[in-house]
């Protein structure tokens, strides 16, 4: 069953100008790297850009650059290089920070030449930049906390810039005056417009809850998907052509049943395809924005990841997921309405039917909350089963029916697994997403506590053998869980979670906590809170067995959490392990850890489930 972790994953595509050959990330070779097809006969091959772990690739829109973003280790101290299509001249991209202190994150290139836009944050600010990538030149767009260059006109006068926290961001223009060079956006004041800004800027600002944005071609209008004054995100047009107030959005497409999470949009701006998440599965629709008409399209998959069309606008590459195919490059040219797949070429190594496919199972809350979430029953076993509660991380993330080999492997061990989405998921609606916030935080531990209840009461979980487990917030989650309902679970797996806030706040990077604030609350002012809600002050109530997963890169959610969980389990006197990945981050990249970890958690679960480790279903 290795063959399902092994398998070969594809995802960040992104076309040639010419539309004759697409990029993308591919893991083939065991770990991240850049991977070039060639449209017409299917050529492949990868380029050598080094050590780290390729996570984005752009191509740029005169041919000549590929812009990859990296992360040594898969740390959360990210890099921007430029390479050539050929792998010649590989070079990295930074604005004047320092290197040892911050991460550079890959924004966009601009829509000619090889401009491209990046953001670089450090102890103290993040700067947004423009930056040549044949003379290196620089340009500063701006600077204050959590900046994002979402797009940059046509003419290069103009720059949509982002900024703001998680679950509060907003947007606003910056315009470049030939004499003055770039100026700001000060976020301290409300719509009305930016009061620091330097003299002659004519910079915009509207506040919402902003995604994502483009200019239209003359820039004149911008496009943005935002669930700004709305509980669902909707595509959006704002005329910009002047500095008039107030700036009124048009809404282009909005669904009372879907979140839009991602939108493209040709060159022209005529047509832009929307990726509807329809309670976790993906919905695509192609609207003619001048006639105001939608077309459906039916993607290959469950789930589409990544939507990009080609410099023609006949092709819309796709990243797409399902429960039994892994992330994978898809290809649908518009004029013939055919779809091919690009990447991977091999075929799976497992029979059709093999993989389990999830049902969508909505818990109830007692405050009258729907967690829908995804069950994955093992074939030739009936219930009551022996159950884990999965955590996604985010927390304003959300689980779906994708390609999980850990879920494939428990499954075939005879475990029944229950993907949650607790109040602070997305893809619910804005009130969702925000139900957690604060104090609010403590209803979304006993949502993990529901979810229990549920399977219990519908005869899916034995009551004597329930497991909770997850990874980043969700192994906050899991932690919060076990020791604030311990009479609840026979097992435990934290992977990189949060023990205390207070720890987290202080040693995660300093862009991360800025941006978690609004989310979890403020380390000085919300201390008091934030120390109740963090589970290092009540080990003493663990009754589980726990298996602590890290990363000893991870800065996101440095290892000292795991340290704490581990020195919080063996006071509590209950039998656990410490598993460290010595070459890993945040996220576990690399082929052969993942098979480890993925051993590692069936196998204690299997043990403290009384179940025979060799009785696999598969």
């Amino acid at each position: 069953m290795d063959e399902w972790i092994s398998a070969t994953r594809c995802w960040s595509p992104s076309p040639s100008p010419d539309g004759t050959a697409i990029a993308f990330v591919w893991d083939g070779d065991g770990r991240p790297q850049v991977r070039l097809h060639r449209r017409a006969t299917g050529e492949e091959w990868s380029l050598d850009t080094g050590d780290d772990l390729v996570s984005t690739v752009r191509w740029s829109p005169d041919g000549a650059w590929l812009a990859i973003e990296t992360a040594p280790d898969g740390g959360e101290r990210t890099n921007v290089a430029i390479v050539r299509p050929d792998g010649s001249d590989l070079r990295p991209v930074r604005g004047v920070g320092d290197a040892d202190r911050g991460a550079v994150t890959l924004d966009r290139f601009t829509h000619t030449g090889s401009v491209l836009a990046i953001t670089e944050s450090d102890v103290e600010t993040t700067t947004a930049w423009l930056v040549d990538a044949d003379t290196g030149q620089r340009q500063r767009v701006g600077s204050g906390h959590a900046l994002q260059i979402l797009d940059v006109s046509r003419d290069r006068r103009r720059v949509l810039l982002r900024r703001g926290r998680r679950g509060s961001r907003h947007v606003g223009i910056v315009d470049l005056d030939g004499t003055e060079g770039w100026h700001e956006i000060d976020s301290n004041r409300g719509p009305g417009g930016p009061p620091g800004a330097v003299e002659h800027s004519v910079a915009i600002t509207w506040n919402s809850s902003v995604v994502a944005g483009r200019f239209c071609p003359d820039g004149t209008q911008m496009y943005l998907l935002t669930d700004g004054g709305r509980e669902r995100a909707a595509l959006v047009r704002v005329d910009v052509a002047t500095d008039a107030r107030p700036m009124t959005p048009e809404v282009l497409a909005e669904r009372t049943d879907a979140d839009l999470e991602r939108f493209a949009l040709t060159e022209d701006a005529s047509l832009a395809a929307l990726v509807w998440n329809v309670e976790g599965r993906s919905e695509v629709d192609l609207l003619d924005i001048a006639a105001g008409k939608c077309s459906s399209y039916a993607p290959p998959g469950d789930v589409v990841t990544h939507a990009v069309f080609s410099h023609d606008s006949d092709s819309l590459v796709m990243g797409i997921q399902s429960p039994d195919v892994p992330a994978a490059v898809w290809c649908h040219e518009l004029s013939s309405d055919t779809t091919a797949l690009i990447c991977p070429q091999e075929e799976p190594r497992w029979s059709p039917g093999q993989l389990v496919h999830p049902t969508l199972e909505v818990v109830a809350t007692p405050d009258g909350l729907r967690l829908p979430g995804w069950l994955y029953r093992p074939r030739g076993h009936a219930g009551p089963l022996p159950t884990v509660i999965f955590l996604h991380g985010g927390p304003e993330a959300q689980e779906r029916p994708v390609f999980t080999p850990l879920y494939q492997h428990i499954l075939a061990r005879g475990i029944a697994v229950y993907a949650a989405n607790v109040r602070g998921s997305s893809g619910f609606g804005r009130s969702f997403v925000n139900a957690d916030n604060g104090a609010g935080r403590f209803a979304a531990i006993r949502d993990v506590a529901t979810c229990v209840e549920h399977l219990v009461d519908s005869g899916v979980a034995d009551p004597d053998r329930v497991g909770v487990m997850g990874r980043s917030y969700g192994g906050y989650l899991t932690l919060a869980a076990l020791v604030n309902h311990p009479e609840l679970f026979a097992v435990g797996i934290d992977v990189c979670g949060m023990a205390d806030f207070e720890t987290f706040f202080a040693r995660t990077e300093p862009w991360i906590a800025d941006a978690a604030v609004g989310e979890y609350g403020h380390p000085i002012h919300d201390r008091n809170l934030l120390r109740e809600l963090s589970p290092v002050h009540r080990m003493e109530h663990l009754r589980a067995p726990l298996l602590v997963v890290h990363g000893k890169w991870d800065t996101n959610v440095p290892v000292h959490e795991a340290e704490l969980a581990v020195h919080g389990a063996k006071a509590a006197g209950v039998p656990f392990r410490y598993l460290l990945f010595d070459d890993e981050g945040h996220e576990i990249q690399r082929t052969e850890n993942r098979v480890r970890f993925i051993h590692e958690c069936v196998d204690w679960l299997s043990e403290h489930f009384g179940l025979d480790e060799r009785a696999d279903a598969g």
